[in-house]
């Protein structure tokens, strides 16, 4: 915590820093989302600008965590528990990763798993 103004003054101009930062990564994002100039990789969406949004987002939401949660100032504890998450989450992307890579195909899912052709009742064989 500051305790002096000078403190203060020091500690407004880091957050005007990283606040700055965080807008210049949001206008950077809308860019290589709009611009056609800034579009890596195909036409259009494609992995090569997920990979580029990921990462300005991993920038901007590490700037966050450590300036303005004040991570960067934590005990050692804190550090494994965050790190604990972001494995967990990693290995929760990965899980999706790789059930998109291996999916469950099955014809039937338009139907509701029954039969295409129409099938008599039993009752209109017997003229009931």
């Amino acid at each position: 915590m500051a305790d002096s103004p000078e403190e203060v003054r020091k500690s407004l101009k880091l957050y005007l820093l990283i606040g700055g930062a965080l807008f210049v990564g949001t206008v950077l994002t809308v860019m290589v989302a709009t611009v056609p100039a800034l579009d890596f990789g195909g036409h259009g969406f494609d992995t090569a600008d997920l990979v580029l949004g990921l990462l300005i987002a991993t920038t901007k939401a590490t700037l966050v965590a450590a300036i303005f949660m004040h991570l960067n100032h934590e005990k050692k504890w804190v550090y494994w528990l965050f790190g604990f998450g972001l494995f967990f989450g990693a290995a929760m992307v990965a899980l999706i990763f790789l059930a998109k890579a291996d999916p469950i195909h099955y014809d039937d899912f338009s139907t509701g798993g029954q039969p295409t052709t129409s099938i008599t009742a039993p009752a209109a064989e017997f003229g009931i």
